[in-house]
């Protein structure tokens, strides 16, 4: 027995940040650049020390619920007393 898996060629961006207090927010997007930006403006609204991440995912199409397969990390962000201002 063979079984094929299919991925979506492009895939999408993950986003997720938290604090310690458990306080977060994630996403999903086909974009890249907007997940960027969103984990940024995400950071800004958390206490100082937190942190988020960009990964890779994939719709797994043979899940019997809407899920992703998680892959390859993208960017890390940590978030230290100020956020500079990107020029």
């Amino acid at each position: 027995m063979v079984v094929v898996v299919h991925f979506d060629t492009e895939g999408f961006s993950s986003w997720t940040a938290s604090d310690d207090d458990g306080r977060g927010s994630c996403g999903i997007t086909g974009e890249l650049e907007r997940a960027s930006a969103r984990l940024r403006q995400a950071l800004q609204e958390l206490a100082p020390g937190a942190s988020g991440e960009v990964q890779f995912v994939r719709l797994d199409r043979y899940a019997s619920d809407p899920s992703y397969i998680y892959g390859t990390t993208l960017l890390r962000l940590h978030r230290g007393k100020a956020i500079a201002a990107a020029e």
